[in-house]
This record gives C-alpha cells, structure tokens and sequence, in this order.
C-alpha cells in the first residue's frame, strides 16, 4: 500500500553491541541487544557497521531477542519517528510531525506460508495514512503482501476487490492492484495482495493471524506467492502529511 518499495531505498545495515542509539534523518531508534550475527540475510548488500551511533537516511534492520526488526523512511521524508525494541517480540513506535512513508516491526528473518502469529496490540493511533498488521515479500513472482488489522485515518483498500472470507474469527476482505515500482530486487513492477478485516481490530488483546488461511484464500484466486525466504514483520506504516501517531505491540509464535 506503501508509494515506495521500503527495501530497495537501502544505504546500510546495522550490526550493533549493547545499548546503542541510532539516528535516522530524524529517527531515532533505541534498543540494547547482541551484536547482530553474521548469517543473517544481507538485503540489496547492505553496508554493515558496529558499535556505533550512525546516521542513515532510509533504512535500518537487526535481530533483538530472537526476532529481525527494521524501519524504513521514504526519500524526502521530513518529522521525527522514535522507534523502540522491547523485552522478547515488543517493539513501540511514535511519530509527530511526519511528512511521507514509514514502515516499522518486528517479526523473523525469512517468512513462511505455515506462520500462526500471535499477537497483543497495546495502543493504536495513526493520524494518517497506513496500517498495522502481518508484512513481507515474495520473489518468483514478487509479491508485496499484507494482512492487514488496523489501520489509520486514511483507508489503505484500493485497487481490485476480490472478496470476504473468514480467518481467526473474523471476517478479511482480499484486495490486489499492479505497483508499477520498484520490487525487492530493484526491478520493475510488482503485485500487490492484501487482506484486511472488516472490521478493525481493538486494542488490548490477544489475537492470531493464521497466514496459511490467507496465503491458501490468495492461491485459490490465482495469486501464488513465490519464495518467502525474505523478513516478515508485524508492520506498523504511515503515510501522508504532518501526521502524528503511536503503536505498541507484542508479537509471538503460535
């Protein structure tokens, strides 16, 4: 839903030992882990710095307590996001001011079709544009796909509706649309897929996003997701101008 591919505006990764504070063009970013190991996935050969506060202008990632994390801020993008990690799959954002496209979370280094998230959304506010829900990519056919949970003052449903079906409970409505973008690779073009619930979720409770049932509903209509061996996150996005906003959440695996 995002108007720019939040993986392919890369400048570095960052490895890091305890407690560092990272800067990112008016992002601040604040967590204390082990420093990062070498095998985790490099994406668009990320450049890799230690021990240090940096500066950044797009795009940032780790692991902390056994989750991958990242945050993303679009070229131009002006305002302050203050991005935190928590204890185990924790992680809180706030912004104020902001002008363009972020994206945010925490979740695992590759995704999977077989994924039972549990989750527990502790606040939610978001001014803008965006949404907050389970996010990641595919390549072989590149897809871009979201199950979306909530989301902002500004709808994020476009394109092509495909229909409802149940999950977890509730009731998703499926969308698609063709982004003429850049994909994760840096090549052109890429498909959108998006379930989003008809009714939003509240906050202050524990949830399950069973992405099989999303990812089977997806095939059944004729989008397949290729290679899921890239991170997938429990996004927390915003998009538009001087939006102000705050997220809390907790994610863990079923």
């Amino acid at each position: 839903m995002k108007k720019q591919n939040p993986l392919t505006k890369v400048t570095r990764k960052v490895a890091f030992g305890a407690a560092a504070v990272f800067v990112l063009a008016g992002t601040t970013i604040l967590t204390s882990c082990k420093k990062e190991a070498r095998t985790q996935p490099d994406i668009a050969g990320i450049e890799r710095l230690s021990n240090a506060a940096v500066t950044a202008q797009f795009y940032q990632s780790g692991t902390h307590n056994g989750f991958f994390w990242s945050l993303w801020k679009s070229d131009g993008a002006t305002g302050t996001v203050n991005y935190a990690n928590g204890p185990g799959g924790n992680y809180s954002v706030n912004w104020n001011g902001f002008n363009g496209n972020f994206t945010c979370g925490k979740g695992y280094s590759v995704g999977s079709a077989t994924y039972k998230i549990g989750y527990n959304l502790g606040t939610y506010s978001n001014s803008g544009g965006g949404t907050f829900g389970w996010y990641g990519w595919s390549r072989n056919p590149y897809y871009e796909y979201y199950v979306n949970e909530t989301w902002g003052a500004v709808s994020p449903h476009t394109g092509t509706y495909l229909g409802t079906f149940d999950s977890d409970g509730a009731g998703y409505n499926v969308w698609t649309r063709w982004m003429t973008g850049k994909n994760i690779d840096g090549g052109d073009g890429f498909r959108q897929i998006y379930s989003s619930r008809v009714t939003k979720v509240t906050t202050g409770q524990n949830r399950v996003i069973t992405f099989a049932n999303h990812y089977n509903k997806w095939s059944s209509l004729g989008y397949t997701l290729g290679q899921l061996n890239i991170p997938a996150i429990m996004v927390s996005e915003t998009w538009g101008t001087n939006t102000n906003g705050n997220i809390n959440c907790t994610i863990w695996m079923q």
